[in-house]
């Protein structure tokens, strides 16, 4: 069962309000994250529902951080905040384990729990050594 705007709702209350987040608006971010994932549930070792349901609030999260103004291209987890004079680091995303076209998915805990589902699913090139 794929992702539906009742069980985005159930899942993530922060998304319950049907006029901040309408949903026509859910909707249209559960056909991008089809559209980003693909419709072959089968590839994703049985998660591929909660894959959608992360990409779609993270979708969500950063949509309305646009609307509100933010649209800062944040990466990697805070590593330390300041409050007085309001200063924010962010660690570094470690390429190695990445694609540098992924770390948008570091924006948010959601896409970050995303970005976690598809590498249990989905491994990188391997070399099999024989003696």
């Amino acid at each position: 069962m794929a992702a539906t705007i009742e069980n985005i709702r159930l899942r993530f209350p922060e998304f319950s309000d049907d006029t901040e987040y309408s949903d026509a608006r859910i909707q249209l971010f559960i056909d991008d994250a089809v559209a980003q994932m693909g419709t072959n549930e089968k590839r994703w070792c049985g998660k591929y529902d909660i894959a959608q349901a992360y990409l779609v609030a993270h979708f969500l999260t950063l949509a309305t951080n646009s609307e509100a103004g933010d649209t800062s291209a944040k990466t990697g987890p805070v590593q330390s905040k300041t409050a007085g004079g309001v200063s924010v680091t962010r660690a570094a995303s470690d390429a190695s384990k990445r694609s540098a076209r992924d770390d948008y998915l570091l924006q948010t805990a959601y896409g970050q729990r995303y970005d976690d589902l598809r590498r249990q699913c989905f491994v990188g090139v391997r070399a099999a050594v024989w003696p």
